[in-house]
C-alpha cells in the first residue's frame, strides 16, 4: 500500500473514502461495508507488526488468526448485556441526584441553597478521580482480551493504591480551599458555616469514589457490569435511608445529606472488593507499586481528566450566560439539561460497551471481531439515543408541566426542545469514534477534540447568539449544538489520522 494511504487509514482493516469525504458520509460507509479480510500490506500490518509478519511467514495469508465474527444479532446481544448495566449505574446516579434535591427542597430552602452551593464544588472534585477508573477499565480490557490474568491482577492491586492516593490528595486539597469557596460564591444570606462544613463531609467520600471507580473499571474491563450496577442500587437505597433519616428526624439538614452520602459510597467501595477478588482472582488487594503500570494509567486518565474539567467549566459558563437572560430561561435551561442527560445515559452506558469489547479484541489480535463489535454497538447506540430522544420530544409538554409548574418556563423549554433529536445522533456518532480510540489507548485524542469545541466553538458561539445578538435560549441551544458538531468532526478526524493507535498500549 502506498505511504500516502496507509497514512490516511483511520483504524485497521476499516475502509476508507475519499479524501475530504465528510464525516458523516464515511461513516455510514464504514457502517454498512462488509467485514473483509486485511490484505497485503494493508493497515494490520502497521497495526500488529511482528504478529502479522510471523503469521505471514507461516501460512502465507496476510491475515492474523482470528475468532470467528459471530453474526450482528449475536454483536447486538453482547454490547447490550454489557451496557444495559451501565445504563442502569448511570440513571441510578441522576435519579439519586434528583431525589437528594427533592428532599432538600422540602425540608428548606435555606437547605436547597447549601445544597446548590455546594454540589457543583463536590461535581467538579469527583470529575478529578472519576477518569482515572476509566484508565483502569482501558486497560484490564486490553489485558483481559490477551489472556493476561497476571496483568490484570497487578493492575487492579496497584491502581487500588494509586486510586486512595489521588483521591485523597484531591480531597485534602479542596478541603483546604472549602472556606475560601463558600466565602467566595455564597449568597450573603446563606449559612456559610454548614456549607462548609457540608463540603468537608463529602470530600471525606471522595477517596471512596475514586476506589469505586478504579473498581468499576477493572470489573467493565473483564465484561463484568451487572456487579456495579446491583451495588450501585443498593447504594442508591442506602444513600435515600441515611438522607431521609438524617435530613428530617435527627433535623441536621444538609450535614445529614452529606453524612448519608459519604456513608453510602464508603458502603458500595468496600463491597465492590470481594466481586473484584472473585474476578480477578486478586489474592493481595495491595500490592507492590508498580511504576510501568502507574506510568500507563496516568498517560491515560490525564488526558480525560482535562477533558472532564473542560467539560464541565464549558457547562458552567454556559450556564452563567443563561442566567443573566433571567430565571425562567435559566430553569428551562435546567429541565432541558435534565432531558439532555437522559439521553446522554445511553449513549454513554452503549459506548463504555463499545470501548470494553473493542478493547478486548485488540487484546486478542481479533480485528475482524473489533469491528464486528462496533458496527453493532453503532447501530444499538443510534437506535436508542435517537429513540429516547424523540420520546422525551413528543412528550415535552408532559414532562415539563411534571418538572415546572411555572407555565412560562414550560413555554421556553418547548421553544428549545428541538435539540434533543438533533442532538442525540450527533452525540452518538462522536461517542463511537471516541470509544474506538479510548480502546486503541488514544484518550488525548478525545481531550483534543474536546478542548477545540468548547473553548473554539461551544462558548463563543453561545456568547454571540445569546448576549450579542440577543437570541436567547434558541441561541444558547444552537450553540451548543454548533459545539458537538464541532467535536464530531474533531474527533473523528483524530480517528481517521490514527493519531497514537499503531502500537496500542498494553
Amino acid at each position: 500500500m502506498p505511504e500516502r494511504t496507509a497514512a490516511r487509514t483511520p483504524l485497521p482493516g476499516l475502509p476508507i473514502g475519499p479524501r475530504g469525504a465528510p464525516p458523516l458520509r464515511l461513516f455510514v460507509i464504514w457502517l454498512s461495508a462488509p467485514a473483509g479480510k486485511p490484505c497485503a500490506g494493508g493497515p494490520l500490518e502497521s497495526f500488529h507488526g511482528a504478529a502479522y509478519q510471523n503469521n505471514r511467514a507461516v501460512s502465507g495469508s496476510c491475515e492474523v488468526p482470528q475468532a470467528p465474527v459471530a453474526r450482528r444479532g449475536v454483536r447486538l446481544r453482547q454490547v447490550a448485556r454489557l451496557a444495559g448495566p451501565v445504563v442502569l449505574t448511570s440513571a441510578t446516579t441522576l435519579v439519586l441526584g434528583l431525589t437528594d434535591t427533592a428532599l432538600l427542597g422540602h425540608d428548606s430552602i435555606e437547605s436547597l441553597g447549601v445544597a446548590a452551593l455546594v454540589l457543583p464544588v463536590w461535581i467538579f472534585c469527583t470529575a478529578l478521580v472519576v477518569p482515572w477508573g476509566s484508565a483502569t477499565q482501558i486497560l484490564v480490557a486490553r489485558r483481559h482480551g490477551g489472556g493476561d490474568t497476571d496483568g490484570v491482577q497487578t493492575l487492579a492491586a496497584a491502581g487500588l493504591i494509586g486510586a486512595v492516593g489521588v483521591g485523597a490528595v484531591a480531597a485534602l486539597a479542596a478541603a483546604v480551599a472549602a472556606p475560601v469557596i463558600v466565602a467566595v460564591t455564597a449568597p450573603a444570606r446563606l449559612d456559610r458555616g454548614e456549607a462548609t462544613v457540608m463540603l468537608w463531609i463529602l470530600l471525606c467520600g471522595l477517596p471512596f469514589t475514586a476506589v469505586t471507580a478504579h473498581l468499576r473499571g477493572v470489573l467493565a474491563g473483564t465484561s463484568d457490569t451487572k456487579s456495579s450496577a446491583r451495588i450501585a442500587v443498593a447504594v442508591a437505597a442506602l444513600n435515600m435511608a441515611l438522607s431521609s433519616i438524617l435530613i428530617f428526624a435527627a433535623g441536621l439538614g444538609p450535614v445529614g445529606s452529606a453524612i448519608g452520602s459519604t456513608a453510602a459510597v464508603a458502603a458500595g467501595a468496600l463491597a465492590l472488593i470481594p466481586r473484584v477478588r472473585e474476578t480477578s482472582g486478586l489474592v493481595a488487594v495491595f500490592a507492590r507499586p508498580d511504576r510501568a503500570v502507574w506510568r500507563a494509567w496516568t498517560a491515560l486518565a490525564v488526558p480525560d481528566v482535562v477533558f472532564g474539567v473542560v467539560s464541565y467549566g464549558g457547562d458552567a459558563v454556559v450556564a452563567a450566560v443563561v442566567a443573566r437572560a433571567g430565571t425562567v430561561s435559566l430553569a428551562a435551561h435546567r429541565v432541558m439539561g435534565l432531558a439532555i442527560s437522559l439521553v446522554w445515559v445511553f449513549v454513554f452506558g452503549i459506548g463504555v460497551a463499545i470501548a470494553v469489547l473493542a478493547g478486548q479484541r485488540l487484546g486478542a489480535d481479533d480485528d475482524r471481531g473489533r469491528r464486528a463489535v462496533v458496527r453493532a454497538g453503532a447501530v444499538l447506540m443510534i437506535g436508542a439515543s435517537c429513540a429516547v430522544a424523540l420520546l422525551l420530544t413528543a412528550l415535552s409538554p408532559a414532562w415539563f408541566r411534571l418538572l415546572a409548574s411555572d407555565a412560562a418556563v414550560s413555554v421556553a423549554g418547548r421553544g428549545v426542545v428541538w435539540s434533543l433529536p438533533v442532538l442525540a445522533p450527533i452525540m452518538a456518532v462522536d461517542t463511537i469514534y471516541a470509544a474506538q480510540l479510548r480502546a486503541a489507548g488514544n484518550t488525548k485524542a478525545v481531550m483534543y477534540a474536546s478542548l477545540f469545541s468548547v473553548i473554539c466553538v461551544t462558548l463563543p458561539a453561545v456568547w454571540v447568539l445569546a448576549m450579542v445578538w440577543h437570541w436567547g435560549l434558541p441561541g444558547v441551544y444552537l450553540g451548543i449544538v454548533a459545539g458537538w458538531i464541532a467535536r464530531t468532526a474533531a474527533t473523528y478526524q483524530r480517528w481517521r489520522a490514527r493519531a497514537g493507535t499503531d502500537r496500542p498500549r498494553r
